[in-house]
């Protein structure tokens, strides 16, 4: 017989060991993204002679960014559209996080000035030599790479919870889903 202390340990158990596999996969894929990001970037340097060895940060850029999505479902962040259209909630995290990316890219750039002995407003300098054009490029990317990430958070979220995962590692035929209710005008 489980007392109440006990279900209530083995309750926070389990929570913790979800949210933890949560983290650790949102952190894979974000870790993928970045990782390929930076390659390609490293190689169309290269092709121009340029050295880019700045990928110590990809790791905790992953987790960081994975936190906060976690974090930003615990405050309901975007619930306010989860009854419209799935591309307005999609469309809404995708920018609300690529926000949260581009601030992370311009702390990191910060603690990278810091550790080489820079002082803030050459950082600064350094960020904004770059440009708008190759900033906005930037952000646009990581806005296009987050586009399929949360519309499938949001497919998941509306067809049911390990369905999506069921369908594209599992067998189709093991997933049920109810009849489709037909409207008409």
């Amino acid at each position: 017989m489980i007392n109440g202390a006990t279900a209530e340990k083995h309750g926070i158990k389990h929570k913790l060991a979800h949210e933890l596999k949560r983290l650790v996969l949102i952190s894979i894929y974000l870790f993928v993204f970045f990782t390929v990001f930076k390659l390609y970037k490293i190689l169309l340097l290269d092709e121009y002679h340029v050295a880019l060895v700045t990928c110590g940060f990809i790791v905790v850029q992953s987790i960081v960014l994975a936190k906060i999505i976690l974090t930003a479902d615990a405050l309901r962040l975007g619930e306010k559209f989860r009854e419209r259209p799935l591309i307005v909630p999609t469309l809404y995290q995708a920018i609300v996080f690529c926000a949260f990316a581009w601030a992370f890219h311009v702390i990191e750039h910060f603690v990278i000035g810091t550790v080489r002995g820079k002082t803030p407003s050459e950082v600064l300098a350094e960020i904004l030599e770059k440009g708008w054009p190759h900033i906005l490029a930037s952000t646009l990317v990581i806005f296009v790479a987050f586009l399929p990430f949360f519309a499938f958070r949001e497919l998941e979220r509306v067809v049911g919870v390990g369905k999506m995962r069921e369908l594209f590692l599992g067998r189709r035929d093991s997933v049920k889903f109810e009849e489709p209710v037909n409207v008409t005008d």
